[in-house]
């Protein structure tokens, strides 16, 4: 949608904002519940597992990570775009029969060739002949049945039925946990964990088969595959970079510095992703709500308006997670204090996902003008610069260097996603509205070092500065809250 679209009447912008907030709450819970999950789940990792165990771990969340970009060939994104086009509902069942049939066929057929890699593969993902092969083993089974999952839950989206949707992820999360617990108390250790996630999933599936057969068909339409593939297999590059950009740091890591760093910087880029959880129940609102605003009257002046309170919202979120960071480690840690050694990269790393929310917000037109030929080239940029970064940096500073990495390849993705976003569909940003957030951000920071060193007077001092945040953002005026159509000071 272009702004040539006919425009529609205006909507007040709090309305927009009420809007995406409880879109937010609904499509963004499953991912949140999965973060929180894993956050909950670090002190028993931290009592049972070692920092090499960790550190493996992190080795193999990699490994399944590409895996996943690789079987799933682009289907789910080419299953969800096409399915629109299908003019009627057996075509659509057909869709969904030939989608999930190719699915099965091809991600097997990968499956098998990993089992008879496994040897070699072990040996490349954890630099170990000793490791258990069975490892890699497990995490592409996750991998495979999991591909029995994405039509189903591409046709709820479809349908608009997010809680269904959130519902069954919970399922699975909860099944997850529940495992994981178990196993590893029962000394399983890594192996554990990956079982869990694979038991998990295959209930996650199972549950999910009757929303497939009741929407799929049992066919083969070349025609609609070829174009689901037309379009998905593109994602396959630009799904690639992006864990590129996301995961390649430990890997790296893991080749200078010794394994027991790799599990730490592992440990506070879990903690410092939790700016995710913002971006993550953002994320899935703000796409469908862009595309619908652009046929609105004053549509930029509107997305302006909307950006400048969602970064506002995203920066508290950083500072939060920057803040307290250091002592949410120490409490979730109790039985094993050299996992502490990892709060300095806390910080680093929420700064970096923060830059990922500033892309996600300003790189907007390139979706709205369709030129999604862009995307490969932004993530590479930014992926190629992760990469060299990290081995320019981490001989030096080891995985400080790899944080710093990410930080400026978050830069590069920001930066050249809102330049050429800008080319393509002008919005005119509030950027002396951002600029006086960003004022309030440092000020924030420059004044924890004053907190005092006990935990609780320090934790008190510092959530005192973290609400004094947005109380002087409102005080000052920089915001308000927004009562008309448009984007200005209230």
């Amino acid at each position: 949608m272009t702004s040539a679209s006919i425009p529609t009447p205006r909507v007040p912008l709090s309305a927009h904002l009420k809007k995406l907030a409880a879109h937010s709450a609904v499509y963004g819970a499953a991912d949140v519940f999965t973060n929180v999950v894993n956050f909950l789940l670090i002190p028993l990792y931290t009592t049972f597992l070692t920092p090499v165990d960790y550190g493996n771990l992190a080795l193999l969340i990699t490994f399944g990570t590409i895996a996943k970009i690789i079987f799933r060939l682009g289907l789910d994104a080419g299953f969800f775009r096409v399915h629109y086009d299908m003019g009627t509902p057996e075509a659509q069942r057909r869709l969904a029969g030939t989608v999930s049939l190719f699915a099965a066929a091809s991600s097997l057929l990968l499956f098998l060739l990993v089992v008879a890699g496994a040897g070699p593969l072990t040996r490349a993902v954890l630099g170990d002949a000793g490791a258990p092969r069975t490892w890699v083993v497990l995490v592409a089974a996750d991998v495979f049945v999991g591909t029995f999952a994405f039509v189903p839950l591409a046709l709820l989206r479809i349908q608009d039925r997010p809680g269904l949707f959130s519902t069954f992820s919970a399922l699975r999360h909860t099944v997850n946990t529940g495992l994981k617990v178990l196993l590893v108390l029962r000394g399983w250790g890594v192996g554990g964990i990956l079982w869990s996630d694979l038991l998990a999933t295959t209930v996650f599936s199972l549950a999910l088969s009757p929303v497939l057969f009741r929407h799929a068909r049992p066919a083969f339409d070349r025609a609609a595959l070829r174009e689901v593939l037309a379009f998905g297999l593109p994602k396959v590059p630009h799904g690639f970079l992006v864990q590129v950009l996301n995961v390649s740091d430990r890997r790296i890591l893991a080749a200078f510095v010794p394994r027991a760093e790799v599990g730490l910087y592992q440990m506070g880029y879990a903690y410092g992703t939790a700016v995710k959880f913002a971006l993550s129940a953002f994320e899935p609102a703000w796409g469908p709500f862009v595309y619908a605003e652009v046929k609105r009257e004053g549509a930029k002046a509107t997305l302006a308006g909307v950006v400048t309170y969602a970064f506002a919202a995203f920066v508290w979120v950083t500072l939060g997670v920057a803040v307290l960071g250091r002592e949410l480690l120490v409490l979730m840690t109790p039985h094993n204090p050299a996992f502490r050694a990892a709060a300095p990269v806390i910080p680093v790393i929420a700064l970096a996902y923060l830059l990922h929310g500033v892309f996600l917000l300003t790189s907007i037109g390139i979706g709205i003008e369709k030129k999604a030929r862009y995307y490969p080239i932004v993530t590479g940029a930014a992926a190629a610069v992760n990469v060299a970064l990290n081995f320019a940096l981490i001989p030096r500073l080891g995985m400080m260097g790899a944080a710093w990495a990410t930080v400026a390849a978050y830069a590069v993705m920001a930066g050249l996603g809102g330049t050429l976003s800008q080319r393509l569909y002008p919005i005119p940003f509030e950027r002396a509205r951002v600029f006086a957030i960003v004022v309030a951000a440092l000020a924030v920071g420059a004044l924890v070092p004053l907190a005092p060193p006990a935990m609780v007077p320090g934790l008190a001092f510092k959530c005192g500065l973290l609400a004094l945040f947005p109380i002087a953002l409102f005080a000052t005026g920089v915001l308000g809250w927004p009562r008309g159509g448009t984007a200005g000071r209230h």
